[in-house]
């Protein structure tokens, strides 16, 4: 199994400030991006990305591709990196006609300088005329070009044949010029296929960047001063995206963040899973939608989601298809089952989008004659521990998969889940090292907590799971408190007890998805 942690950033630019700016072309000597505070958006972590880039760019040439799902902050990665480059050109393409994208860039290379004596003469009707002339300025004037060409996959659309000019001009020049050429997107399927077999790009690049979402203990620096536990809760409740965690307000408690950056609907979030939706080339917005609302509602196996949605087998296993594709749903197969079992599971891979499908979607009519403050008093803040405990196992895996347990178990070679087929065992978490079984109990639990009782719980359906086996080695996860007589039973058993301070106090760390660093 191969778990990915992109280190973080905080406060990516959104499409209005783009707008506003109306900037898709940044000449990044001239242009600093700021929040709407004025301040430079600083960096949270992404520290390895970041080394990664400027190790490559202090080369004479180097190519790159990033690609990942939408509002992961791909876009405000490069921007940021790119402002410290002295040469870089930053082009955003969007979704028009390709005599249209062309005619931007041309005009916007003129406006920063950067095309050289014959450029401000000369209309390319083509992208190999026009990264030509581009490449041919730097070269004649002596100096490196760094071009950035994000969204890619409307360029794509636009001009197929893109890939094969790419190629054409690293080929000829990147020996001779200072060149480092950056493509970046969010159609995962089209760009992470750039650079396989048969494709123009194949054995271009020396980057292959996949940028991943944040994990828990990177989503709680946006949130310094909180408390251990609502930095869980905020995790839970505004998830893992970059555009989603840049409107939290760590100055203002968790609840006047929902009420002000969610509830309100004029506020930038409050139909931020549906606009994402309305981005990607669905075949139906409305069946993605209650699939997802189902999944949000705990409705996470095949048949229970057919029934929710009243979708035909055939035309759901096509939506989840869609949505596994856009990383917005993960496919989960049972410990031990081999990855085309159909005794799996189907999880929403963002905690926002459950949150938002549970308590916005939910309760839209009631927002039209209650104030914002009032329903969350009422309808949402006593149930927000409900939606904690698939969150708290999340929490946990993505701990366990990280060096948790490394010292009592050893390096994971497996972690997932377990269910018996008539639903009477379960456990949250199962991790394998070599040929030793370890189980995990993860009880959310903040006010409460864990016994003994919990413990032999666990053993109970642990032997039910695994009876030829030797008893597996336990550990009990908790956000809460642990009993004294639990501790003493612990140590007599060799039991692991982790609270949630003790998740954010493990060192282990995991390389981002790249087939280059």
């Amino acid at each position: 199994m191969h778990f990915t942690e992109s280190l973080r950033l905080a406060n990516p630019p959104t499409h209005d400030n783009l707008a506003t700016t109306n900037l898709s072309f940044i000449n990044l000597t001239k242009s600093k991006l700021t929040t709407n505070h004025g301040a430079m958006n600083p960096f949270v972590d992404r520290r390895v990305e970041v080394d990664a880039f400027r190790r490559r760019w202090a080369r004479h040439s180097s190519f790159a591709l990033v690609y990942g799902q939408r509002r992961v902050g791909k876009t405000f990665l490069l921007q940021q990196l790119a402002a410290t480059e002295p040469d870089a050109l930053y082009f955003i393409a969007d979704e028009t006609t390709g005599a249209a994208l062309l005619a931007r860039f041309h005009g916007e290379v003129a406006s920063a300088g950067r095309g050289g004596a014959l450029w401000a003469h000369t209309r390319p009707t083509d992208w190999s005329t026009a990264l030509s002339l581009l490449v041919q300025a730097a070269h004649l004037e002596g100096r490196r070009l760094l071009l950035v060409l994000d969204e890619f996959q409307y360029l794509l659309a636009a001009a197929p044949e893109l890939p094969s000019v790419l190629q054409r001009i690293w080929d000829e020049s990147h020996r001779r010029v200072q060149l480092h050429l950056v493509v970046c997107g969010s159609a995962l399927g089209v760009l992470s296929t750039l650079g396989e077999e048969k494709q123009p790009l194949h054995g271009r690049f020396d980057l292959r960047l996949a940028l991943a979402p944040f994990g828990f203990r990177e989503v709680a620096e946006f949130a310094p001063g909180w408390s251990t536990v609502e930095k869980l809760r905020l995790f839970g409740v505004f998830g893992h995206l970059a555009r989603t965690l840049a409107a939290v307000d760590p100055a203002r408690t968790l609840g006047e963040n929902v009420c002000e950056a969610l509830l309100d609907p004029l506020s930038a979030l409050h139909d931020a899973p549906l606009d994402m939706l309305r981005c990607e080339h669905l075949s139906s917005l409305g069946d993605a939608s209650a699939v997802l609302a189902a999944l949000a509602h705990g409705e996470n196996r095949f048949n229970q989601i057919a029934a929710r949605t009243g979708l035909t087998a055939s035309r759901l296993d096509h939506v989840l298809r869609e949505l596994m594709a856009l990383e917005i749903v993960r496919k989960e197969i049972r410990f031990g089952d081999a990855p085309g079992s159909k005794n799996s599971a189907y999880r929403v891979a963002d905690p926002f989008t459950t949150f938002w499908y549970r308590h916005v979607h939910a309760n839209r009519s009631a927002l039209r004659s209650q104030g914002v403050q009032a329903l969350y008093a009422e309808r949402i803040e006593p149930r927000l521990d409900d939606l904690m405990g698939p969150v708290f196992e999340e929490v946990t895996r993505q701990a366990v998969a990280r060096g948790v347990l490394a010292e009592t178990l050893g390096p994971v070679d497996e972690l997932a889940s377990y269910w018996s087929r008539d639903g009477q065992t379960q456990i949250d978490l199962v991790v394998r090292s070599g040929a030793s079984l370890a189980v995990v109990e993860c009880k959310w639990r903040p006010r409460s907590a864990i016994t003994v009782d919990d413990l032999r719980r666990l053993q109970a359906h642990a032997a039910r799971a695994f009876p030829k086996a030797a008893p597996p080695k336990c550990a009990l996860v908790t956000a809460g408190s642990i009993d004294a007589g639990l501790k003493r039973v612990a140590r007599e058993e060799g039991v692991v007890l982790v609270d949630a301070a003790g998740l954010f106090r493990f060192s282990g760390s995991v390389l981002p998805t790249a087939s280059s660093l």
